[in-house]
């Protein structure tokens, strides 16, 4: 069990606080983002409890947001119109709840990311094998070598689209050439390069879901390119998903990593590079439109639209964050975040 923390567990100044991704160039690796940010989740079988001081000296006066969250991105599927029709009818499905999606485990897994290809051989891919291929022009991070890996998330036989989540680098479908990726526990391969006509990959995201809201058509993901005090590649796994056993809150606050989804996503090809509206893969195999994309949706909020005067401090009391909550913060203007609390052992369903 991760050893439990105190004191400041986290920091954030918008504007200033940056993070960082896989996907940016190496001479201009940090990203200023939109003055948001998820500062501190609590950890698996952990109560937090703390208070939230925001301080002012920037000159004039800011507003500012706070939420707790349990996800990085909250995804609006799109009007039930601009989604595939039933097949059963031919029309528009009736409801969200027609799309499936599996939710609040470690093996909930949703995914944009995507391989259309040709060249397939094999029995036909299992949902949850690994593939393996290499890219020459890519290095995995967890390997430092040209070997990647991915999960399959759902095979679609009659498109030769393979469906993938956990990539072991976002940008590992921008291959070089000719690539054939191989499943590890079927044998069976699909290949993507100049020489199959039709084929790309789309860059996409990957991440856990915390929550399918079938009334609504939206999806509440876990991105798994996230990092906080925690690990969301890892998340779900107490042994490694904590960054921070030392009570050094410069690591932990200061290790940020984040890729937003957005509505649109990559598609590399050899014939061109593309950025097509994103669409994630239902369990039933339907690709669902996104619309749009926010980081705290409207239910989340505890402040919204405060006003923090220059030169005044704002304290947010009583704070209570059991595992996997989230406290989400944003400003327009470079005020200053610290949350100051303590963590302590909870009791989790055995």
């Amino acid at each position: 069990m991760a050893v439990k923390q105190n004191g400041v567990l986290a920091t954030f100044t918008p504007t200033v606080s940056k993070y960082t991704n896989f996907t940016v160039a190496a001479n201009a690796n940090t990203i200023a983002g939109d003055g948001s940010y998820n500062i501190y989740t609590c950890p698996e079988a952990t109560l937090t409890s703390g208070k939230l001081i925001v301080s002012n000296n920037t000159g004039g006066a800011l507003n500012i947001d706070v939420g707790i969250v349990e996800y990085t991105d909250m995804v609006q599927f799109d009007a039930l119109s601009a989604q595939p029709n039933d097949p059963n009818t031919g029309a528009s499905y009736q409801n969200y709840g027609a799309f499936s999606f599996s939710s609040g485990t470690p093996t909930s897994y949703a995914t944009s990311i995507a391989i259309e290809g040709g060249g397939v051989t094999g029995p036909g891919f299992n949902v949850g094998e690994q593939v393996t291929w290499t890219n020459a022009n890519i290095t995995n991070p967890a390997t430092n070598n040209n070997n990647h890996t991915a999960y399959v998330r759902y095979w679609d036989t009659a498109n030769s689209k393979l469906w993938l989540d956990r990539m072991s680098h976002p940008s590992g479908l921008e291959v070089p050439g000719d690539t054939t990726f191989t499943g590890g526990t079927s044998g069976s391969t699909i290949s993507a390069g100049s020489s199959f006509a039709g084929s790309g990959g789309y860059q996409g995201w990957s991440g856990n879901v915390r929550f399918y809201d079938s009334l609504n058509g939206r999806l509440y993901l876990m991105n798994h390119e996230f990092r906080n005090n925690l690990n969301y590649n890892v998340i779900f796994d107490p042994t490694n998903e904590n960054r921070e056993q030392s009570n050094n809150n410069l690591n932990r606050s200061l290790g940020r990593l984040y890729r937003p989804v957005a509505t649109t996503q990559n598609r590399f090809a050899a014939t061109g590079n593309t950025t097509p509206a994103t669409e994630f893969i239902s369990n039933n195999g339907i690709e669902l439109l996104v619309s749009s994309v926010t980081k705290c949706h409207a239910e989340q909020f505890i402040v919204q639209d405060k006003a923090v005067n220059d030169n005044e401090i704002f304290e947010l009391n009583g704070i209570v964050l059991g595992t996997y909550q989230s406290l989400y913060v944003k400003s327009t203007g470079a005020l200053t975040f610290t949350f100051i609390g303590f963590e302590e052992v909870a009791e989790i369903p055995s």
